[in-house]
């Protein structure tokens, strides 16, 4: 009972529903800002909210969650756009992406699929792939069945490679959940607005729920946490994959050993993953590259930035 708490907080993560534009949004002529094209493609059977930023060497990256969408990585990841392309999807059910998705394809092994279905519709023969939390977790995966398919490979701060140790993170995020805190969520679930999962409502309980994965708690205040309309059905939708067994137990390991392309594993010193976690994946990932950002958190491109965007610069510079 207490392990399906503890992979619910992560699954009842914010989704949004906006209008989407499928074109060009160019920026205005005395305007620096990089050029971003967004839209809807049919991925995997299903309608996926893609995103570009920029122009330049592509850089494909993973939201985490599960549950979260590809807008929590911004304004901050803009950094990169001066260099390169970012792509950002909003995996399968969440964010803007349809919410009309078979519950049975709920899957991890969906959700992998989409990562290569996605390089292949942006005519990627290899990709650089960034997977955060989550996304870490899901880019771990996608190197272990298509690490052909890979250029580089960064890890930032991801879900560990064993559900045990995952396990222990969840609990780490709860023992720094303060008192005062505590009260406040509290309160907020006994809201009307709660009820109803009013977006204005759960982004103040998800933002006093962040603010334990932050060295400095006032920064959680620069996440952008959005939420849609639909946050209720998105939630439900996600519980499908909740069940996946792949998930409930698992174990990469030894699977990690097969990743040949060049890898970064970026961990910070007040994440809430123990720190053997990315020890682990570092000495399971031959060649690999393991740093620990100092005094700051689960999100270094926002408490971390300038230790954070140089280091995934060098990295992704020598890896070409």
């Amino acid at each position: 009972m207490a392990g399906n708490r503890r992979f619910t907080w992560i699954t009842i993560l914010p989704a949004i529903l906006l209008s989407l534009c499928a074109s060009p949004v160019a920026p205005a002529e005395d305007d620096n800002s990089p050029l971003v094209v967004e839209g809807l493609r049919l991925i995997n059977g299903t309608q996926i909210f893609c995103k570009s930023i920029g122009t330049g060497i592509p850089l494909v990256i993973l939201h985490g969650g599960p549950g979260l969408d590809h807008s929590y990585f911004l304004p901050q990841m803009e950094k990169l756009a001066d260099t390169y392309e970012l792509i950002f999807f909003d995996q399968r059910g969440c964010g803007k992406s349809s919410i009309r998705v078979d519950t049975a394809a709920m899957t991890l092994d969906a959700l992998v699929e989409d990562i290569d279905r996605v390089r292949d519709a942006y005519n990627l023969n290899t990709m650089n792939l960034m997977g955060h939390s989550w996304g870490g977790l899901l880019a771990m995966y996608y190197a272990i069945k298509h690490g052909d398919r890979l250029n580089s490979l960064i890890l930032v701060n991801s879900t560990p490679p064993t559900s045990a140790l995952r396990s222990a993170s969840f609990d780490i995020i709860g023992q720094r959940t303060s008192r005062e805190d505590s009260i406040a969520q509290a309160s907020l679930v006994q809201t009307p607005g709660f009820k109803r999962r009013d977006p204005a409502t759960m982004q103040r309980y998800f933002r006093l729920l962040f603010r334990g994965t932050f060295r400095n708690r006032v920064m959680a205040d620069e996440l952008t946490l959005t939420f849609g309309p639909d946050y209720g059905a998105r939630s439900k939708l996600l519980q499908y994959l909740a069940k996946d067994p792949q998930l409930q137990t698992y174990n990469l390991l030894s699977r990690l050993e097969t990743i040949a392309c060049p890898v970064l594993i970026i961990g910070s010193d007040f994440d809430p993953a123990p720190p053997e976690s990315n020890e682990l994946i570092h000495n399971h990932i031959g060649g690999s590259r393991y740093v620990v950002m100092k005094n700051c958190g689960h999100f270094p491109f926002i408490e971390a930035p300038g230790q954070f965007f140089p280091l995934v610069r060098d990295f992704l510079e020598k890896s070409r």
